[in-house]
């Protein structure tokens, strides 16, 4: 048995998109360590094809048959935005041998069964904010479209207790990352952004209502079956600082900024 390294150290929505190429090279008969900083660990207690190693798994590659580096990192930002591939075909092209993965879904097959939040029998769940996300979403709009499929109950995942709207919803913060397929999976309704949730719910659920990411032609979006597209006003898109950064520094290295909005 071959060992292999997979290389995703941050963004746990790029960590969890990443499992399909860690199960496919497990399914292999490759003992799989994925490289992720520690804050991410706690999501492999949801899986049993490969375990975390934390970033000093770097420092011993020699260790390894094979290293697959799938992380897209600040130098190569320029070259995923100009490939105007979306975030799933670009990076599991670097690696012929992932290909057989690209359309495969995160599979949690040790999941444990979230217990002790007091949530009712029935609930929904939504997901309004991100870290990465290129637009942030609005507040009302948001609001209204969850508001609109169901009265409730609701709950928001958050990232901090307190830091969700009280007026409409209850903040829900997850203990541990490997119960968030839990969560999403036993909710009536979900509803995200294109962030981690999204990532995970494709794995876990039939259906899903998705806040599409516009920019860069929506290069952003991991699409999977049963999403249901939810389309935000353009002119409500409030773009991040992120955005902006690279928006400026493309326009003043004469990059092409053509399909920033998009």
């Amino acid at each position: 048995m071959s060992r292999v390294l997979i290389v995703y150290r941050q963004r746990l929505g790029d960590i969890v998109g990443c499992l399909p190429a860690a199960r496919h090279l497990a399914a292999g008969g490759h003992e799989v360590d994925f490289c992720c900083f520690p804050q991410y660990h706690s999501l492999f207690g949801a899986v049993s094809y490969c375990r975390p190693v934390g970033p000093e798994a770097l420092r011993h590659r020699s260790d390894y048959d094979h290293v697959y580096d799938l992380e897209i990192r600040r130098r190569e930002y320029d070259a995923y935005r100009a490939s105007q591939r979306k975030w799933r075909d670009y990076v599991y092209a670097k690696y012929p041998d992932l290909e057989p993965a690209r359309t495969l879904l995160p599979y949690f097959d040790r999941a444990p069964i979230a217990s002790g939040y007091a949530l009712p029998e029935r609930y929904n769940l939504a997901c309004p904010k991100g870290i990465s996300q290129v637009p942030s979403v609005d507040g009302e709009w948001f609001h209204r479209q969850c508001l609109a499929l169901s009265p409730g109950p609701w709950y928001i995942l958050t990232e901090k207790l307190g830091s969700a709207p009280s007026s409409w919803a209850k903040p829900l913060q997850a203990r541990s990352l490997d119960h968030l397929p839990s969560l999403i999976a036993g909710a009536d309704l979900f509803v995200t952004i294109n962030s981690a949730p999204n990532y995970i719910a494709t794995g876990v659920r039939k259906t899903w209502h998705l806040v599409y990411e516009s920019g860069f032609c929506g290069q952003s979006n991991y699409e999977a079956p049963g999403q249901i597209i939810l389309h935000q006003p353009p002119e409500l898109a409030r773009y991040s600082w992120r955005f902006w950064v690279h928006h400026w520094r493309r326009r003043l290295t004469g990059q092409s900024v053509e399909h920033d909005f998009s």
